[in-house]
């Protein structure tokens, strides 16, 4: 992720790479076809943090879907502004007109990350808790939401555990009118 960083993907070589970790470049070459397969392994260590995040958030008994739902865009914030994810997410977004399969190993890294989010809401839906008929579709909206769109890119992070609670707020608000059990008769 390093050399990734530092020098882009252009730029970046499996020589620096190993040079860089102190090993021949036939034990990377080992363990990845190319540079593409070894940038996809990074993106994807990169998410899966974010991915177990939001899959211990949403698995708590007792709390109500509203709580739930305001820890969780938090913590979708949090994750997506923590520097390196955002550094990870603007090279990415660089090099996407050039390095097109970088993007689509991005988006499809996407789906692994938000899916505890749209098992969640299925369940919710299930369960009569909310009306989220397309769990999959309602995930990447609250997710686009929680980030922000391209705010989260081009500005500061929100400062302090007030004001994301309060962005959170706005949010979960927005979404719990929208996804509110539709009442029986109805």
């Amino acid at each position: 992720m390093k050399s990734f960083l530092e020098n882009g993907y252009a730029a970046t070589s499996i020589e620096a790479i190993a040079r860089d970790a102190g090993v021949a470049k036939i034990t990377i070459y080992r363990q990845f076809e190319n540079k593409e397969a070894l940038f996809r392994e990074v993106v994807h260590r990169a998410v899966s943090s974010a991915r177990d995040t939001m899959q211990a958030t949403l698995v708590r008994h007792g709390a109500d879907e509203r709580e739930i739902l305001l820890d969780l865009v938090e913590r979708m914030y949090l994750g997506a502004t923590e520097p390196k994810t955002l550094a990870l997410l603007r090279l990415v977004i660089a090099e996407a007109v050039r390095f097109p399969e970088l993007a689509k190993s991005l988006y499809a890294e996407n789906s692994y990350v938000l899916a505890p989010v749209v098992e969640y809401l299925a369940e919710a839906h299930r369960t009569g808790k909310l009306h989220v008929p397309s769990p999959e579709l309602a995930a990447v909206q609250l997710s686009t939401l929680a980030f922000g769109g391209v705010r989260f890119f081009i500005s500061k992070p929100l400062a302090g555990p007030e004001e994301r609670r309060a962005w959170a707020t706005g949010i979960v608000d927005l979404v719990m009118r929208g996804w509110a059990p539709t009442p029986p008769g109805d």
